[in-house]
């Protein structure tokens, strides 16, 4: 015998002042759930339905059946399932650049930390998990369009921001559709900023004389100063050049950088200011240059990233961030000429369109260099 009841949402509980008004409230759309015993077993689940008639009409056809679940019908999986499931094969395929993906999602599901949205002043976004959970939803059947449009709606985050959750969110409606939980993925129908709006900001490398006062704040800190040169010089991310492993110095002086799609390593020569700085430190029994190997990594390249920070304030070094160290050092590529295509490939960029995009300012200066070279071809070459 099976009985229905309501589960108030949290949107419900605030209509009534905080008060529970009660199990058998109908003047709502609460979803309904239902508990009870059917052929010995006690249930207590969700009818996937926010109407009285038709929750009375299913526990009905339950009942007759005398077992809870249609042998006809697809088996229902909850969201908190699906991105539990979905996590652990994110995390079973990561290694150190994916953790930065796994990150996202985890925040895109989970919400930011509570402790920090204490914290900041900004205005923070539900996590999806959250906004199911107060609106009632528990299977994965219920993120229709409409309701994804909603919790997008209330998302306190620039273009570029929302660009990027909108792809995390179509890629994790694939993967449910791939496990065949649900039939069309409707984060495909979510609007997706394009044009200017989500257009990447100009890329800020450091000057000269900003690399200059930098490399003066780190003088007589020699791990701090092979870093920096370790950035600049071979292009890595600050989480990349954190854990930085001694195999990865080859025996031609070379830098392994990365695997490329197609299995071949990609790497560079070792800058000689590099060298002499890596040759002045030692790695540790693991391996390791600037990471004991023991803790997350994101722990490491947050500890670094603090100490660029006073180094930067120390230098007077306005809007110093440890990636403009990268930023330097693709810049410097193109504008000694080196084609784009070929410091795409050791920015490891999906595609030369990104290295474009985020280095468009310096192609045109690029441009203006092959120019004024002509002109000056031209004007030492007399009349034809």
């Amino acid at each position: 015998m099976l009985t229905t009841f309501r589960r108030h949402t949290q949107e419900c509980l605030d209509r009534h002042r905080g008060q529970d008004p009660g199990r058998k409230y109908r003047r709502c759309q609460c979803p309904v759930h239902a508990e009870g015993h059917l052929g010995g077993v006690m249930y207590r689940k969700a009818l996937n339905t926010t109407s009285w008639t038709r929750a009375q009409d299913m526990v009905r056809e339950k009942e007759s059946r005398g077992y809870w679940d249609d042998p006809t019908e697809k088996k229902q999986v909850s969201v908190a399932e699906t991105v539990h499931l979905f996590m652990r094969a994110l995390a079973a395929t990561s290694n150190g650049k994916a953790k930065s993906t796994t990150r996202k999602f985890r925040s895109m599901f989970l919400g930011i930390n509570p402790e920090w949205a204490l914290r900041t002043k900004k205005e923070v976004s539900e996590g999806l998990l959250d906004f199911c959970r107060h609106k009632g939803l528990t299977t994965l059947a219920e993120l229709t369009v409409p309701v994804l449009t909603d919790w997008a709606a209330s998302w306190s985050c620039g273009p570029q921001h929302r660009s990027k959750r909108v792809q995390l969110l179509r890629r994790f409606f694939r993967y449910c559709v791939d496990a065949e939980w649900i039939d069309k993925n409707p984060a495909l129908a979510l609007e997706h900023p394009r044009g200017r709006a989500i257009q990447a900001k100009p890329t800020l490398p450091f000057s000269v004389e900003e690399m200059k006062k930098i490399l003066v704040e780190c003088a007589g800190r020699p791990k701090l100063l092979a870093l920096a040169f370790l950035m600049r010089h071979a292009g890595l991310r600050i989480s990349d050049a954190a854990t930085f492993h001694q195999d990865r110095m080859r025996a031609d002086d070379s830098i392994f950088l990365y695997a490329h799609k197609t299995g071949e390593p990609v790497s560079i020569p070792i800058h000689p200011e590099l060298k002499v700085a890596l040759d002045a430190i030692q790695p540790n029994p693991r391996g390791y240059y600037f990471w004991s190997g023991a803790s997350a990594v994101t722990t490491a390249t947050d500890n670094w990233r603090r100490r660029f920070e006073q180094v930067f304030k120390a230098a007077g070094v306005d809007h110093g961030h440890p990636h403009r160290f990268r930023d330097t050092f693709a810049v410097d590529l193109l504008l000694r000429g080196v084609p784009i295509d070929q410091v795409s490939v050791l920015l490891d960029h999906s595609s030369v369109k990104v290295t474009e995009r985020h280095y468009l300012a310096f192609v045109a200066a690029r441009r203006q260099q092959i120019a004024e070279s002509l002109r000056r071809a031209w004007a030492n070459g007399g009349a034809a």
